[in-house]
């Protein structure tokens, strides 16, 4: 069907009542055009002419609602792809400002062999290349101001923490981030090759997701044509759940803008990036990055903690001294 037909059949759905004056005038076409193509619609058999008295109304009828499903789903299913361009990603976000309130410290500073978790994330971003790291700080920021000045980090701070979610904290750092980046979440212990992954994909933009985890606090997500289709914490609201989201993901600097522009009327202070993403998935391509059998936990608790430090950590360090 031609773009002009849609257009008319459109309006027609919204009014049916509508006269051929103003439906050339909705649709920025002739009078005549108009009428052709009411014509040809009606033979066609998508609308049909209700008459009522000395008033026509135009019917748009099952044939014709089937087109315009199939093109408002093929509109859905269309994005617009950020253009590759050869720059090597050199900037990495890590969000850090969340307070958990079983622990007397920042997670990142919790111990993990012989470093520190956000000295590992460190160490991961550098080996990988990334020299400029941003930190956004919170909750006992003390603890990375000290970093700050041992390590070859920037640092940013979200002073409303308690307050706000991390669409803030990441909005808190637009003054720093001038082009692609990775953003990870401080309270992750992952794979190293989990930043190579995300890396190495051909999308500018992308989702790091694994295997669904079962840890009762998951980031479920739903792919559909190779993109980002869907992310939610609540598994009702899927019809297939492809993965879970662990919390690292590679950013555009023009997906970066979009979001700051979705955010900008934002009147939910506890509003998370990741739905902010989801937003701008809406039109733009997000892909992702899949690895089944990854090794990395999320630390909200003692358990996780504990879980962390007794199997996790050894299983994941021998897996990488094997590699």
């Amino acid at each position: 069907m031609l773009d002009k037909e849609l257009r008319v059949l459109e309006i027609l759905n919204r009014n049916s009542g509508i006269s051929q004056r103003s439906i050339a005038a909705a649709a920025d076409i002739s009078i005549g055009n108009v009428n052709s193509i009411i014509k040809h619609l009606v033979e066609d058999g998508y609308i049909s002419i209700d008459k009522h008295s000395r008033k026509s109304r135009y019917v748009v009828n099952k044939k014709g609602l089937d087109a315009l499903e199939e093109h408002i789903n093929g509109a859905i299913n269309k994005k617009i792809i950020i253009p590759k361009h050869d720059k090597k990603v050199n900037t990495a976000v890590v969000l850090a400002a969340g307070e958990s309130p079983n622990f007397d410290k920042p997670v990142g500073f919790l111990p993990l062999g012989r470093k520190t978790i956000i000295e590992r994330i460190l160490d991961i971003l550098e080996e990988y290349g990334i020299e400029n790291i941003i930190v956004v700080a919170g909750y006992e920021s003390h603890y990375y101001e000290k970093l700050a000045k041992e390590r070859k980090i920037s640092l940013v701070k979200n002073r409303k923490y308690k307050s706000t979610g991390t669409m803030t904290s990441l909005a808190a750092a637009k003054d720093l981030i001038k082009d692609d980046f990775i953003l990870i979440e401080s309270d992750i212990v992952f794979e190293k090759r989990a930043i190579g992954e995300v890396l190495k994909n051909e999308n500018r933009d992308c989702v790091l997701i694994s295997s669904v985890s079962g840890s009762g606090d998951e980031v479920f997500v739903e792919i559909r044509n190779t993109f980002i289709f869907k992310m939610s914490k609540d598994k009702h609201q899927f019809n297939k759940i492809d993965g879970e989201m662990i919390g690292i993901s590679k950013i555009s600097i023009d997906i970066y803008k979009k979001m700051l522009e979705e955010f900008s009327g934002n009147s939910n202070p506890y509003l998370n990036y990741e739905y902010v993403l989801l937003d701008v998935a809406r039109t733009y391509n997000i892909g992702y990055a899949k690895i089944e059998d990854l090794i990395w936990t999320e630390i909200d608790t003692q358990w996780h903690y504990s879980n962390l430090v007794n199997f996790i950590f050894p299983m994941l360090e021998n897996r990488e001294k094997h590699k």
